[in-house]
């Protein structure tokens, strides 16, 4: 009785880590108290991944593409995985969920369906589809990313992944308004994306693809830890001396001091991603990467 108590303590105490572990710095509100799991608790190489129902969930980092499915292929929660259909793998978000994923770099933007497991890391935080790096521009040598969990009513979904063509012939079933749907299978499709480019309103079309200027051209940061300490800030700080632009910056949070270690800003991803490459960065829980 006694060990079994030990071990709710432990799993009790897993969440509450974990949960804090997976809230990244782009203004997420999401109470711990208010996260639950809705799938076991999963152990891949070590570590442990905790699934849970968020109500809001914003994630940066590194994008790569989905090399555990070929088509034809079940994903995790059953459904069939097509290359050139919008989908993508993530540790602990529901599945199915629906994301928008952003290319950092130059805005592009559109929705992904995430109803696989992938990305066991916080910093290469999610596999996509093929069509979704060919749409977004992404390239394999990497690329900055921004997934943002959203409500199913932003675009049509399908409950089961099929080709491009099946999801548009059910069309008409998409419980939605206000969408406008470009055929990006007939005339030019350059001069589609450019359609769509200079659209000065909202619409979207079946993917949601659109741009979001306010993303380009923002400084990117690595957040190393965040401590309560300032002496444990200035030991983790002088670990890390040997790389460049490694600082402290000091928040209150409920009237109390948080010292966060961060390095940057990066003036390109190839620094990003030498530092990131660095054994004595990846060992740290609560690295991710955000921008300011």
């Amino acid at each position: 009785m006694k060990n079994i108590f030990l071990f709710l303590l432990v799993l009790s105490f897993y969440n509450c880590t974990t949960a804090l572990n997976l809230r990244k710095y782009d203004n997420v509100k999401t109470s711990i108290a208010s996260l639950k799991l809705i799938e076991p608790p999963y152990e891949i190489n070590g570590n442990w991944y905790f699934p849970y129902d968020y109500d809001e969930f914003t994630e940066i980092g590194i994008a790569s593409r989905i090399k555990d499915l070929k088509s034809g292929d079940k994903t995790k929660n059953g459904e069939v995985f097509h290359a050139d259909v919008s989908t993508g793998s993530h540790r602990s978000l529901g599945l199915a969920s629906n994301v928008r994923a952003t290319n950092i770099e130059n805005g592009r933007s559109m929705i992904v369906r995430v109803n696989h497991r992938g990305a066991y890391s916080n910093t290469n935080i999610i596999e996509l589809s093929d069509v979704v790096f060919n749409k977004l521009d992404l390239k394999d040598d990497g690329n900055l990313i921004k997934i943002r969990l959203i409500s199913d009513n932003e675009t049509f979904i399908l409950g089961e992944a099929k080709t491009y063509n099946a999801e548009k012939k059910i069309l008409t079933n998409a419980p939605i308004n206000g969408v406008s749907i470009i055929d990006i299978d007939s005339g030019n499709p350059t001069e589609n994306l450019e359609n769509i480019e200079k659209s000065i309103n909202d619409d979207v079309d079946l993917d949601g693809f659109r741009l979001e200027t306010d993303i380009i051209n923002k400084n990117i940061y690595i957040h190393v830890a965040t401590l309560l300490f300032r002496k444990n800030a200035d030991v983790l700080l002088s670990n890390l001396s040997s790389i460049n632009k490694v600082g402290i910056v000091r928040s209150m949070v409920n009237g109390k001091n948080r010292f966060k270690v961060i390095i940057g800003p990066f003036d390109d991803l190839t620094q990003l991603n030498r530092v990131l490459k660095i054994d004595t960065i990846q060992q740290y829980e609560d690295l991710s990467i955000f921008l300011k």
